[in-house]
Order: C-alpha cells, then sequence, then structure tokens
C-alpha cells in the first residue's frame, strides 16, 4: 500500500489515464513478487550438490552448459517455489489496488465494505481466496509435473523393510 502511495505522484504525472490506477499497482505488484523468487533461485542455485557441477566441468562442459545444463534443472523445484510464493502474494495483494479504481476482486471489497454490504465483502474475501488457492494448486500440479523421478527422496527404508 505504501509503495502504490510512493508510486502515484510519479506515474499520474507520466501518463494521466492509467498512472493513477494501473501502473502504480503492476509495480507494487512486481516489487511485491521479485524477492522471493530471488531468494529461492539463489538457494536453488546454491543447493546444488558441488560435486555434480565439479563432473560436469571435468566432462567438458562450458560454464554456461553447467548452469543450463546442469545447475538450473536441478534448482527447478526451488525456483518455481518462489515464483508459486509470489504468485500467491500478488494475488491475495492486488485487492489493495481497488482502493485506487483499479477494478478486479478488490473492487468487491472496497464497494462492500464503503456500502456496509457484508454480504459483498465476504463474497470478494471468498473468490480472493479461491484464486490464491487455484494458484497455489496449479503451482503444486506444475512443480510435480515437472519433477524428475530421480529427485525425490526416500525415506530411508525400501518397501520391503531393508535400508534403502
Amino acid at each position: 500500500m505504501a509503495l502504490i502511495g510512493i508510486v502515484l505522484p510519479i506515474t499520474a504525472a507520466i501518463d494521466p489515464q492509467l498512472g493513477f490506477k494501473v501502473y502504480p499497482t503492476l509495480i507494487a505488484m512486481v516489487v511485491l513478487a521479485v524477492p522471493p523468487i530471488l531468494v529461492n533461485t539463489q538457494a536453488g542455485i546454491a543447493g546444488v550438490d558441488r560435486d555434480l557441477v565439479e563432473a560436469a566441468r571435468a566432462m567438458g562442459m562450458r560454464e554456461g552448459q553447467v548452469i543450463r545444463r546442469v545447475e538450473l534443472p536441478l534448482a527447478l523445484p526451488a525456483i518455481l517455489a518462489g515464483i508459486r510464493s509470489g504468485a500467491v502474494q500478488v494475488v491475495a495483494t492486488l485487492t489493495l489496488g481497488a482502493i485506487f479504481g483499479s477494478g478486479g476482486l478488490g473492487r468487491y471489497l472496497v464497494e462492500g465494505i464503503a456500502q456496509r454490504d457484508d454480504g459483498m465483502t465476504f463474497g470478494g474475501v471468498v473468490l480472493v481466496a479461491a484464486l490464491a488457492l487455484t494458484v497455489e494448486g496449479g503451482f503444486v500440479l506444475l512443480l510435480r509435473l515437472i519433477r524428475s523421478p530421480g529427485l525425490t527422496r526416500t525415506t530411508g527404508v525400501s518397501a520391503a523393510g531393508s535400508p534403502a
């Protein structure tokens, strides 16, 4: 909310039409989404086993190839977790843009509160929560689809009861 208020005079001066409604909210949502993506990407890349990286280099891969073929595929679950976190935060927070007239599902909340219409407010809350849960579920399914079967960890005991 504070970032929207800070950016508003600048964007309104640049574009009087959309500078009051769209751009401040868009900038604030980008600023909100970037940190979890960057943090998880860095953690994912740093978490790649150094022996795998050294083995790739020993096989003659250049640095770019090591990043594209070894580090990024192994860090992809962590990267997607950051994107998922950022997306859910954006969906849940995007309703604040309605205060400045950008519309969307936040409009139900703003108008419901202004008109003291509990049904409209509750409906907006339910819709925003449903959308956030849908985005979360979509990313969970995507992560399951792209995760390599070789990256799953066992509990240490095989199905026969002997150590894995």
